[in-house]
């Protein structure tokens, strides 16, 4: 199967990487798989303090209305430029696609006006400047940037693992026009993965369909939540995959959390594990699954996966400048 993720200038220096509550919270094994990516490719970037969550979650639940997040999302922005890494690289596609639009709204005057007499209270202005040089990129578009290198750094085939992608619909259907790729068919995970040896899905029948999770309806809205995410389950395992990889926190959560309770509460059985896009590729390019891609977090036995692929045995780890560590 051929790639079809275009390629992009690399995105050098100036990244912020933008934490996410999710992931920091449920896996922040993903996190560390990242800032390990990025040190292996040379991506210079910092983690800063002074950022805040994105309020995604309390904005999809109504709890938090739309102009405070606006706010919060200027705010961001403007310490992001303050600290000299305007390139904000997100976790979480829910965190992508709420910054990119308060993007948007902070276009229209009256909406900027009302956002900076908040920020006036902080010392801040989310101005002209701020906004010219702030950049949303998500994390996958980063590393993709960097993906002629990648081959040259892997320490674990991953030959023989059929991989499969849960697209993000905050990454593919929010901003459909600034998707890296198609974002009908996203193939951006698995192209990324390409040089580590995975047999590639590509496109399947449900490879659209939504999570399943939708924020409030996994808890107000359980079996219909489920249902969604049982027929995908199901399609994966009659496509014979190994890993589905994903890239939203909170449709990982939802597949890895509840994939073993759905196959015992319908008698059906989905032979394959979820994980992070950058877990596993941080797997093939010699990372420690425990310290780097914290693999205890997940509810699933990720074992029988990290066997196949030696992630147990000690590699050698090579680095963009083309020398090695133990």
């Amino acid at each position: 199967m051929p790639t079809t993720t275009p390629d992009i200038a690399p995105i050098t220096g100036r990244v912020e990487l933008f934490r996410s509550c999710l992931v920091s919270t449920q896996y922040p094994g993903v996190e560390a798989a990242t800032k390990w990516l990025f040190e292996q490719l040379d991506v210079e970037y910092i983690v800063n303090s002074d950022q805040t969550c994105c309020t995604g979650l309390g904005y999809y639940t109504d709890v938090v209305s739309f102009p405070t997040t606006v706010a919060v999302a200027a705010r961001n922005a403007c310490v992001a430029v303050e600290a000299g890494h305007p390139i904000q690289a997100y976790l979480c596609s829910t965190c992508y696609a709420i910054n990119k639009k308060a993007r948007d709204v902070l276009e229209e005057p009256e909406q900027r006006r009302r956002t900076n007499d908040v920020l006036k209270k902080v010392g801040r202005e989310y101005d002209d400047a701020v906004a010219s040089t702030v950049r949303h990129h998500h994390v996958l578009e980063v590393l993709w940037s960097r993906h002629p290198s990648i081959r040259g750094l892997v320490r674990r085939r991953l030959s023989g693992l059929k991989v499969a992608t849960h697209p993000a619909c905050h990454y593919c259907k929010v901003f459909p026009d600034e998707v890296l790729g198609d974002g009908e068919d996203l193939m951006l995970p698995e192209d990324l993965l390409e040089p580590t040896g995975v047999e590639k899905t590509g496109y399947y029948p449900e490879k659209g369909t939504h999570c399943g999770a939708g924020f409030r309806q996994r808890f107000v809205n359980p079996g219909m939540s489920m249902a969604v995410t049982r027929e995908k389950l199901r399609r994966l395992a009659e496509q014979g995959v190994d890993v589905c990889v994903h890239m939203c926190p909170n449709c990982h959560i939802q597949f890895d959390r509840f994939h073993d309770v759905i196959s015992q509460t319908a008698g059906e059985d989905y032979p394959f594990v979820h994980l992070h896009v950058q877990q596993l590729l941080a797997l093939a390019l010699g990372a420690d699954p425990d310290k780097v891609c914290g693999v205890e977090a997940h509810s699933q036995n990720l074992e029988p996966l990290l066997e196949r692929i030696g992630a147990r045995e000690r590699v050698s780890v090579a680095v963009a400048d083309g020398s090695a560590a133990g």
